[in-house]
């Protein structure tokens, strides 16, 4: 009985020393943000004194998305999600801030804020955005697919679209692909600069502060 307890202990350590050295070996996973137009060097308008306050707020996006790890699709309806490529933030909440950083850097004549604001803030037109689909496609492009409308005060929907964006090719890895991702999101927000910029606005000063 000792001997055959003595054996096991002796595996038990050896297993735990086997697993040690492979947890060692593991690599370490990546971590990564979207980015916004500018800070990837893309051009935007110059300065100019806001005139009117836009609210981004919060981005719905399927619950295959969201999650830690950075997803693909492979084929038909299979997803991959990478263990070794994790988002820094929420990725609904990324695509917010976004947006909204780059709705900042196309529109110099509007304060964009993201939701949660302050009930004092003069907000004018609310974005409301859905994702449907951004991931790396089996072609190797990245698809975005989205729903957004922009709403007046008083709740009135003033636009309503649907989107679609795909990249070119994406580089190979992780990496690659958060920059396309950034690429096309770049595309969509120009989509919905254009439509605000064709907007009535008020100056912030002589607008209701609406209820979010």
């Amino acid at each position: 009985m000792r001997a055959t307890r003595s054996s096991l202990l002796v595996g038990v350590a050896a297993a735990a020393a086997l697993s040690g050295c492979v947890l060692k070996r593991s690599k370490d996973a990546q971590v990564f943000v979207l980015e916004p137009l500018a800070a990837r060097g893309a051009g935007a308008s110059g300065p100019a004194a806001p005139a009117a306050v836009v609210g981004v707020l919060p981005v719905e996006v399927p619950g295959w998305i969201d999650r830690p790890q950075i997803t693909s699709r492979v084929a038909g309806s299979q997803v991959a999600a990478d263990e070794f490529a994790r988002w820094g933030e929420p990725i609904a909440k990324g695509v917010e801030r976004v947006v909204a950083e780059n709705l900042a850097a196309l529109l110099p004549g509007r304060r964009v804020v993201s939701a949660p604001w302050a009930g004092y803030e003069p907000v004018v037109h609310k974005v409301d955005l859905t994702v449907t689909e951004l991931a790396r496609q089996a072609d190797g492009t990245v698809l975005l697919e989205a729903r957004w409308a922009i709403i007046g005060r008083d709740r009135a929907t003033l636009v309503q679209r649907r989107a679609s964006h795909r990249s070119g090719a994406a580089a190979a890895g992780a990496a690659g692909l958060v920059e396309a991702e950034s690429q096309v999101l770049e595309a969509l927000s120009r989509d919905i600069a254009e439509a605000l910029s064709a907007l009535p606005v008020e100056p912030a000063a002589e607008a209701k502060a609406p209820s979010q």
